[in-house]
């Protein structure tokens, strides 16, 4: 990624916690990123978007419950599954 696009990529963040009213500061996006590519690489293009998603919903009904989940977990347990991906798995 270049610079720019790393720059762009972090206004765009801001921005949107803003609009969303989170927190800011709230998204790791070298995590986030390395997410989506293991999905992208191992599983298929369009398992990036989806399985980011997916880990942000995990975390939001963790977060809610009364035992929540280090968000690490989260990430990691995703990304070894992406990492182990057989095409053919059931």
């Amino acid at each position: 990624m270049t610079q720019d696009t790393a720059d762009v990529l972090a206004r765009w963040v801001e921005a949107l916690e803003a609009e969303l009213e989170l927190p800011a500061g709230s998204v790791d996006l070298h995590e986030i990123l390395d997410l989506a590519r293991d999905a992208a690489h191992h599983v298929a293009r369009p398992a990036a978007p989806v399985t980011t998603y997916l880990v942000g919903y995990a975390r939001g009904l963790a977060a809610a419950s009364s035992r929540p989940t280090p968000d690490d977990v989260v990430a990691e347990r995703a990304s070894r599954l992406a990492l182990g991906w057989q095409p053919d798995r059931t």
